[in-house]
């Protein structure tokens, strides 16, 4: 008892993390990720499922969070057409609001920073694409801002993970997948 009640005392000295490691399982097309409880999954649609995993900022674009996405999120990926590893996710054929501001645009095409091949799960690697993108004024301008967009793309599965926000741990979680 003492030896525990010092061990939890030290830990909590040491700055160790008060988050919670409760998962729970989140499903789509065969692919099992285990997310933090907290992320709320929204309800699917023909298109894909977007899992928010933080708050909603009112300067931003859309809620903090990203978007799985199946063979119709797939087919429309880019600009209406299939998504293509050399080009990023943009499913709009118009301009769109910047993710972390929406003041701003999405300044296009963006640069591709990082490229490869990822694990997701036993037995199934994913085209990794990373872009950066720089936000412009409404007068298409450049800013100071700037965001990632990471997209994780699984052919065989017809899987497109897109994620604008940087999610935290979200590349350990989809290497951890598991299929059925």
């Amino acid at each position: 008892m003492l030896t525990s009640l010092v061990v939890t005392a030290s830990l909590l000295l040491a700055g160790a993390p008060a988050q919670s490691t409760a998962t729970k399982s989140f499903t789509y097309r065969g692919m099992t990720l285990q997310i933090p409880k907290t992320w709320k999954v929204g309800k699917a649609d023909a298109w894909g499922v977007h899992i928010k995993t933080g708050g909603c900022d009112r300067t931003a674009a859309e809620c903090r969070g990203f978007y799985v996405l199946g063979p119709k999120g797939v087919a429309t990926a880019r600009e209406g057409n299939p998504y293509d590893t050399e080009q990023r996710f943009h499913p709009g054929t118009g301009v769109s609001l910047c993710t972390p501001d929406k003041r701003y645009y999405e300044g296009y095409p963006g640069k591709l920073v990082t490229s490869g091949l990822r694990q997701v799960g036993p037995g199934h690697k994913a085209y990794y694409r990373v872009w950066l993108i720089r936000c412009m004024t409404m007068k298409y301008k450049p800013t100071d801002t700037y965001f990632q967009e990471r997209v994780w793309y699984l052919p065989k599965s017809k899987i497109l993970v897109f994620d604008a926000w940087g999610t935290n741990r979200l590349g350990a979680i989809l290497k951890a997948a598991a299929w059925r």
